[in-house]
């Protein structure tokens, strides 16, 4: 990782940028930030186009709660990714599946879900912060780019760069899908396997997110992307394209927001892409003249 901040500190003094860019742990933000936009960006068009966004948000709420399960049975506050992981993945595929046997609408079987993951981790973190103070949580509940370590950057590159040959493997699948599954179903598709697979997907690059963007935050990422391509675009190309370049500009302007007004990195990357979408409003009317 060493040639990417030797990279981004020699263009920041390229650029003229203040001095505080050019510090080492700007860097790893910087580079935390280009990796995950392909990611995120990536994925934002077809969890908008498959009615997911709800969906990441009790993701989000069952990642805090993964986080307090791992403190409980003895992981290390800095070192509990797997059982956010683990416990995500569960709640993913057990919520997927009941969306499937039940008749009832989705947004219904998400939101019981998040009631669920979330008074289990208002439970737990009551008996937890006897163990640690409550405030260490911050960073994942609301990310810090600032604080990411060398591992933490190469855990996003080797499980970003699976999940991108996944989804480059099965995005026209995928997209079908999405878009109708009726149709898919069809052509042969395996629609089930499809779903399944979408949501594991999902839940990893939301995991491997969280300490960068934070728990509470990580459905914009996933969401307000895509919402901001989809009044900028013309043709699925372009709906792609806009969605990951709309990721970065966020990311890196909410990181240049956190450094120099000293605020959440989390919050200023939402603020970033919430401000994409109001001027991407008026400039899409223009380009549809």
């Amino acid at each position: 990782m060493g040639w990417m901040y030797e990279w981004w500190i020699g263009l920041a003094k390229l650029l003229g940028l203040p001095e505080a860019f050019q510090y080492p742990f700007v860097a790893r933000g910087v580079v935390a930030i280009l990796m995950l936009a392909p990611l995120l960006g990536g994925l934002s068009h077809l969890v908008v186009a498959r009615r997911l966004a709800f969906f990441s948000t009790t993701l989000g709420q069952a990642a805090l709660t993964g986080l307090v399960i791992g403190v409980a049975v003895g992981q290390p506050l800095d070192d509990t990714y797997t059982a956010i992981l683990g416990f995500c993945l569960l709640v993913g595929v057990v919520m997927q599946y009941v969306r499937r046997q039940t008749t009832l609408p989705p947004d219904t079987v998400i939101g019981v879900f998040m009631a669920f993951t979330l008074g289990l981790g208002i439970c737990l973190l009551v008996a937890a912060t006897r163990r640690f103070n409550i405030h260490q949580i911050e960073a994942v509940m609301f990310g810090s780019v600032l604080t990411i370590t060398d591992r933490d950057l190469l855990l996003v590159l080797v499980l970003g760069t699976l999940i991108g040959g996944a989804v480059a493997v099965t995005y026209n699948l995928v997209l079908a899908d999405s878009l109708s599954p009726p149709v898919a179903r069809a052509r042969g598709a395996p629609t089930t396997a499809i779903d399944y697979g979408f949501v594991v997907i999902v839940t990893v690059a939301i995991t491997v997110s969280l300490k960068i963007i934070g728990a509470l935050l990580v459905e914009a990422m996933v969401v307000v992307p895509a919402a901001a391509a989809r009044n900028l675009a013309r043709s699925t190309r372009g709906y792609l394209a806009w969605s990951i370049g709309i990721a970065a500009f966020a990311g890196l302007s909410g990181l240049f927001i956190s450094t120099e007004w000293r605020v959440p990195s989390g919050g200023a990357i939402v603020l970033a892409l919430s401000v994409c979408f109001f001027i991407s409003l008026p400039v899409g009317r223009l380009l549809r003249r």
